[in-house]
C-alpha cells in the first residue's frame, strides 16, 4: 500500500505543482489570454488535491499504525520476533527519505501561493506523522505468525493468510506464499534475520495441512518431517 499511496501522491501534487508555480508566480497563460493568478477555480482545484492526498495518506496512516498495534500484542501469537537489522535499516532510510520529500514539498507549496496552504498543510502532517510512526516502531516492528497468518509490520504492512495456500518457496530473496486460482503474495526474506527462518518455517509446518502445502527451495533453512 505504502507504494500505491507514495505513486498517488506523485500523480497528484506534479500538476498541482505546475498549478503553483504558474499561481504564485502569476505566469501569463497566452493560449487562454490569462495569467497565473486569474486562473478560474484555483482554490477549489488546491483543496480537492489536499481533500485526495489526506485521503490516501490517511488510510496508509491508519493501516500503519494498526498494524503495528496488532503485532505487538502480548501472548496473542504463535511465534513472534523484530524485524531483521537490514530491513530495519531499508525502513529507516526509506521512510527518512519520504519524509523529507514531504516537508520539501510543503515547503514548496507555502512558498509559490498563500493559495495552496491546505496540501501544504496536508503534506507536512503526513511527515509529523511518518516521524512519529519511525520513532515510535523502530523497535516495535516485528513478524508475526497467528494460527490463520503471518503479518508484518514496518514501514509496509504484510498479511499472508493459510486459507488456500497451496506452496511455500524462497526465491531471490524473498519468500513466496503461493494460493489456489494462482494468486501469489511475497515479503522480503530480510524481513527477519537468517537464524530465525528455520524457526519461522517450521512454526508454519506445525500450523498448516502438510498433505495440500508444499515447501520448495526451502532446504538451506529447513527440512520438512
Amino acid at each position: 500500500m505504502n507504494k500505491i499511496v507514495n505513486i498517488i501522491t506523485l500523480m497528484i501534487i506534479i500538476p498541482m505543482l505546475l498549478l503553483g508555480v504558474y499561481v504564485g508566480l502569476d505566469v501569463p497563460i497566452d493560449s487562454f489570454g490569462i495569467t497565473g493568478q486569474e486562473i478560474p477555480y484555483k482554490s477549489s482545484v488546491f483543496l480537492i488535491g489536499a481533500f485526495l492526498c489526506f485521503l490516501f495518506h490517511f488510510f496508509r496512516s491508519l493501516k500503519r499504525w494498526t498494524s503495528l498495534y496488532i503485532v505487538n500484542k502480548k501472548n496473542q501469537f504463535k511465534w513472534s520476533v523484530k524485524i531483521g537489522s537490514g530491513r530495519k535499516k531499508r525502513t529507516i532510510t526509506y521512510t527518512t527519505i519520504e519524509i523529507l520529500f514531504m516537508l520539501i514539498l510543503s515547503f514548496a507549496f507555502y512558498k509559490l501561493t498563500p493559495v495552496s496552504i491546505a496540501i501544504s498543510l496536508t503534506l507536512l502532517i503526513s511527515a509529523l506523522d511518518s516521524f512519529c510512526f519511525l520513532i515510535y516502531g523502530l523497535n516495535k516492528f516485528k513478524i508475526i505468525v497467528s494460527s490463520k497468518a503471518v503479518f508484518i509490520s514496518d514501514r509496509e504492512v504484510y498479511s499472508l493468510y493459510f486459507k488456500g495456500l497451496r506452496k511455500i518457496s524462497i526465491h531471490q530473496q524473498s519468500v513466496y506464499f503461493d494460493y489456489i486460482k494462482g494468486i501469489q503474495l511475497h515479503f522480503p526474506l530480510d524481513c527477519f534475520e537468517e537464524k530465525d527462518v528455520s524457526s519461522f518455517l517450521n512454526t508454519i509446518n506445525n500450523l498448516i495441512d502438510k498433505d495440500r502445502v508444499y515447501f520448495s527451495k526451502t532446504q538451506k533453512y529447513f527440512k520438512r518431517n
